[in-house]
């Protein structure tokens, strides 16, 4: 770009943003300036009151500008990258100079000032050419196309925050997933695990009525063992079975009803409790591997044949028949209890008296699968739409807004501010950003133990994910890559978070400075220095910095080069900002 004074020519390269336009020029000259200070100072301006002058506080003058102009970018690969820009201007702004005296020092002759410069565009002003034709200023709002400094700057020191921000997303959709099972499984379960405990009452308030007239203590313990012989022969009648004999569920009742929990969590498992028939169902009909799993597991594993198989398919029908009564398994999208089934989750999440009870049926389902139409995104504790290639979960935007903007995410959703927060506790609880993070008890999908945001993130980050198998879009198993990364949570928290080299930390810098030049930072003995030794950044140095194999290096690099910072960090500064 050329910048023209009057009776002065230039030629300078660098930035300068103007109004609203962005200009590639050059800052001015260092020696020029001095040269101008040199002027005043040899004029005699040699006392403080001498740089009182208006003249020289405040100078104005006109320039020209001209831009090159992107026009065709497929000219910008070829061998004359010059057929790619187009010449255009001038573009004439009168510049006012304001200067400020910081310090006058008499003694060594110096003077200490600050000047900026302030730009208005002239409608009316012309420039002559070489040839003396002149040439009318082109307005200050053209557009002009010109390769994007500036947005590869944001994005190189984005990048640490926006392996933050992915991580977040990750765990949104970890979040929808726990969300949906619980609204889906968890409350049928709950209220089916209630209906087997009111079943116990009434065993118990019959056995206390004549003839039998038990007392209470007798008719309490008895009753759990009435209710299994019950559904034994409900079972019997529909199985068309003939056994020999029913078997004796007095010495296994109290475990099956109340005591039973799972060894690798300590989640009581029994009928009575919130998981207990949900397990119970979902591990389906009785066999062998079956019916020895789910003995162990409920204290009736000491039983020989036949009254081991009759005792489980008593239990199987009683918390299957139960669990499916109540909904269990069933299309969130097409329940008419949508409404009950929030306000249960949500009130077991709180261990409130209450749960989130929203009346208004459009603004439950705009809640529970919304989608914003002015912006196209999900809104949704249920929904994932696409941005640009990534999947943005509704959980992560209804949080960050109800972080943001309390007022306006409630007018947005339709709801109060109890029930805003009730929904931010419960999502935000199984994202792990709000509170005490949730967690899944494993044994549901099979494991054990339990699983929260944070390590379903890690674990799913560097191979597969724990809960439904596969690969998650946002881990280092993608692409072409898939399939080849095994990193165990330890060496992903070092990769991520703890090491000198973790890419949630200003390193991340370093890493797509590396991707970008192909070489390290210039290196001396205690790292980076002016004048060091530049090494070649590849698989094999990324391999060495974190101790993992040449194929899980090549798999990193592509993560953060190709995905992260290629993908994701434009997304989320679109998302954030606007930015492109």
């Amino acid at each position: 770009m050329e910048e023209v004074n009057k009776g002065t020519v230039a030629i300078i390269s660098g930035l300068i943003l103007v109004g609203m336009n962005l200009f590639v020029l050059a800052p001015y000259v260092a020696d020029q300036v001095e040269a101008g200070v040199g002027d005043v100072v040899a004029e005699g301006y040699d006392d403080p009151t001498d740089y009182e002058d208006e003249e020289w506080l405040v100078q104005k003058s006109e320039r020209a500008y001209f831009a090159y102009s992107i026009v065709d970018q497929d000219a910008l690969s070829s061998e004359d990258p010059s057929k790619a820009f187009e010449k255009m201007g001038p573009f004439i702004y009168e510049v006012t100079t304001t200067r400020e005296v910081l310090d006058f020092n008499s003694t060594t002759g110096t003077v200490t000032y600050s000047e900026f410069d302030s730009f208005e565009w002239c409608e009316g002003c012309t420039w002559n050419d070489s040839e003396g034709m002149a040439h009318s200023s082109l307005p200050g709002d053209t557009d002009i196309t010109n390769v994007n400094i500036l947005w590869n700057t944001q994005r190189m020191a984005g990048l640490s925050t926006g392996i933050t921000y992915g991580e977040i997303f990750a765990k949104s959709g970890f979040a929808n997933k726990m969300m949906e099972f619980e609204l889906q499984n968890k409350a049928p379960s709950i209220w089916a695990s209630q209906d087997i405990s009111a079943m116990i009452a009434g065993a118990s308030s019959a056995l206390q009525a004549a003839p039998t007239n038990l007392s209470v203590e007798v008719a309490d313990s008895t009753a759990p063992s009435v209710v299994l012989s019950g559904a034994y022969s409900s079972w019997l009648a529909q199985s068309g079975s003939t056994p020999n004999a029913a078997p004796d569920f007095a010495n296994i009742s109290d475990s099956i009803m109340y005591t039973a929990s799972d060894p690798s969590s300590e989640t009581c498992i029994a009928l009575t409790c919130d998981f207990g028939p949900v397990l119970i169902a979902g591990m389906g009909e009785p066999n062998a591997a079956t019916t020895e799993l789910r003995a162990g597991l409920l204290g009736y594993g000491d039983l020989s044949e036949p009254d081991l198989t009759l005792v489980d398919w008593t239990v199987y029908s009683l918390a299957g028949a139960k669990f499916l009564e109540n909904g269990g398994g069933a299309n969130l999208s097409s329940v008419d209890d949508l409404r009950e089934r929030l306000n249960e989750v949500t009130m077991a999440a709180c261990n409130c008296m209450t749960g989130v009870d929203i009346a208004n049926p459009v603004a439950l389902d705009y809640v529970i699968f919304g989608m914003n139409q002015e912006t196209g995104l999900a809104a949704g504790l249920l929904t994932t739409a696409d941005f640009n290639g990534i999947p943005i979960d509704g959980v992560a935007l209804f949080l960050l807004g109800a972080q943001s903007d309390a007022f306006t995410t409630m007018v947005q959703y339709g709801i109060g501010l109890s029930q805003l927060l009730g929904l931010s506790d419960w999502a935000g609880e199984w994202t792990g950003l709000v509170g005490v993070a949730t967690e899944f008890p494993m044994i549901l999908v099979g494991g054990s133990g339990t699983m929260d945001a944070q390590k379903w993130w890690e674990i799913s980050f560097g191979g597969i994910e724990p809960i439904a198998g596969g690969y998650i879009a946002v881990g280092v198993n993608r692409g072409s890559y898939e399939g080849t990364v095994s990193l165990d949570q330890s060496k992903v928290r070092e990769i991520l978070y703890d090491s000198d080299y973790s890419l949630t930390s200003d390193f991340s810098r370093v890493f797509i400075y590396g991707e970008l030049s192909g070489v390290t930072l210039p290196l001396g003995e205690d790292g980076p220095i002016m004048g060091g030794t530049e090494l070649p950044w590849d698989d094999s140095y990324v391999s060495g910095l974190y101790g993992i194999s040449i194929t899980e290096a090549a798999a990193l690099r592509s993560w953060v080069k190709d995905f992260m910072f290629e993908e994701v960090i434009g997304a989320l500064l679109s998302f954030q900002y606007g930015a492109s």
